[in-house]
């Protein structure tokens, strides 16, 4: 076990999972398919390492508070060109590292902050605001809340706005993902997806002469899916 200082961040997408009760199966993918598409390229920009999804919320670390926060902007101006509205809350303090997980008391208040905000805002503890670099962003203080498992009271900021342009992040995800007939192609299209999103997310840390391997990996997890697919079609002897 292994301990760190880091900005922990928490990002959800209002109504995730009062819409996700009333949509099918299918429904229910396009729309997770639409929150990794709108998540994923800011967090690779402002170096954020995804810990895990919970529903409809992101748990997310970085190394700087001031990526942190610049990376909630951006989510809040990209998710707002959407129509859609995000809640994040931001905290920064000593965390556990357990098997690529985080745990710890600021991994508790960043969730308590989280669960504070209002559709399309964020929040972020003091301890953020002390250490972060405070040209990069406007914040207004929010006052001292009573966060629920947390002994005393935490000084609240919330996000004005960036006081730079943020970075172009490319097109965003279109809310209907193409059309894939047949079971089979569907599943193909699925494992296509993820194979993809990994190569972007590992390619740029790898060496050169590991690269090469890449394509070979990629076309393996794809070979598999197609035996899982056609396995669970019947389609093997």
């Amino acid at each position: 076990m292994r301990s760190r200082n880091l900005a922990i961040v928490f990002a959800g997408l209002c109504g995730y999972a009062e819409r996700l009760g009333a949509q099918t199966w299918e429904e229910s993918q396009r729309m997770l398919r639409l929150h990794e598409a709108l998540v994923d390229p800011v967090l690779r920009k402002f170096k954020g390492r995804r810990i895990k999804q919970i529903a409809g919320t992101f748990l997310v670390a970085f190394e700087s508070p001031t990526q942190a926060v610049l990376c909630a902007a951006a989510l809040q101006q990209r998710a707002g060109r959407l129509e859609l509205d995000v809640r994040i809350g931001v905290h920064l303090g000593e965390v556990r590292l357990v098997r690529g997980d985080v745990f710890g008391e600021p991994v508790n208040i960043a969730a308590r902050i989280e669960a504070l905000c209002g559709p399309g805002e964020v929040l972020f503890g003091e301890s953020v605001w002390l250490s972060m670099n405070r040209a990069e962003v406007r914040a207004e203080d929010a006052g001292e809340k009573r966060l629920k498992g947390v002994p005393e009271p935490v000084r609240i900021f919330r996000l004005v706005g960036a006081l730079k342009p943020l970075p172009d992040l490319g097109p965003l995800p279109s809310p209907e993902r193409p059309e894939v007939h047949g079971e089979l192609r569907r599943h193909l299209f699925d494992a296509a997806q993820v194979a993809m999103r990994k190569a972007e997310d590992a390619l740029p840390r790898l060496p050169d002469r590991v690269r090469v391997f890449v394509g070979a990996g990629l076309a393996a997890m794809l070979a598999v899916a197609a035996f899982f697919a056609l396995a669970r079609l019947g389609a093997l002897p």
